[in-house]
């Protein structure tokens, strides 16, 4: 039997690729080209990714990753460890979620959810993608060894305001995608009621960035996840910088951009709450996994 820390690798690499992909579709402007029908028929799915559609790639790599997330369920059944039941029982939950606020997502894109209850949807369906790999990766460094920081309440502001980020750009994309209307904001922000959520978008990016590249920075022993926090905090500026033009220009179709900072967004804030998570609450599962 391959190993719970293998599987539940696997499993978070899936779950990160299945977003990955989804902001691709979002940044194309490819996340109506099967419209309100949902999940489809197999056919037409494969017919639709052969034309150069990421919407059903999308959709196949969202079952591959299920399948992958029940199988690390049934291995934590058979452990009958609580913490790590407790973990794989979270993470099947969050994806399923996810997969219903997707399914949401199209909804609102078919104008049969309206606002302003369909202004909520894409940042609950980004946040929900989030929290699945997020519980994954927990697990998977919960049967290892890395990720301890003498840091810990550094990479925990970094995980806070990197998920008040992450979730207020989701919500400025899905709100303009809905208006139709082009962002109209600055780079420095004014404090008017209308560019909040743009202005706190950038004050807990900057935030994020900065307590994880000085928490990594001041740690003398790094692993795989200081490196992946080091690397999402170096990377949000400048895919931001270009989102924002993207996105000024056209919200629908904001470009491929829009994947790498969703992406990274992600990564930064799953690797500084794992190193937290490790170090302040420690322990290991030591028997074979």
């Amino acid at each position: 039997m391959i190993p719970l820390r293998v599987s539940a690798r696997y499993a978070f690499f899936s779950a990160l690729a299945t977003s990955f992909i989804g902001g691709l579709t979002a940044g194309l402007g490819q996340g109506f080209d099967l419209g309100t029908e949902w999940p489809g028929p197999v056919l037409t799915l494969f017919l639709k990714a052969v034309s150069g559609s990421f919407e059903p790639i999308h959709r196949f790599l969202t079952v591959l990753t299920s399948f992958l997330y029940i199988a690390v369920v049934v291995q934590a059944v058979r452990l009958r460890v609580k913490r790590i039941l407790l973990l794989a029982g979270l993470a099947l939950a969050f994806l399923f979620a996810t997969a219903m606020t997707g399914r949401a997502v199209l909804l609102v894109l078919g104008g049969e959810i309206k606002p302003p209850l369909a202004f909520a949807v894409y940042p609950l369906n980004n946040s929900l993608a989030l929290s699945a790999a997020l519980t994954m990766a927990l697990l998977w460094a919960y049967v290892t060894t890395q990720g301890t920081s003498a840091r810990p309440t550094l990479f925990r502001g970094a995980a806070v305001w990197g998920f008040v980020a992450s979730a207020t750009g989701a919500y400025i994309l899905g709100y303009h995608k809905i208006v139709k209307e082009p962002l109209q904001y600055s780079l420095i922000p004014s404090l008017s009621f209308e560019e909040l959520p743009w202005a706190l978008h950038l004050a807990a990016g900057f935030l994020a960035t900065l307590l994880a590249v000085v928490a990594v920075a001041l740690d003398s022993r790094r692993g795989f996840w200081h490196w992946a926090a080091l690397l999402s905090a170096l990377a949000q500026p400048a895919t931001g910088i270009f989102m924002f033009f993207g996105a000024s220009a056209d919200p629908w179709a904001p470009g491929i951009q829009t994947a790498f900072h969703a992406a990274f967004a992600h990564l930064l804030v799953i690797s500084a709450f794992v190193i937290y998570a490790k170090s302040r609450f420690g322990g290991r599962w030591t028997s074979p996994t």
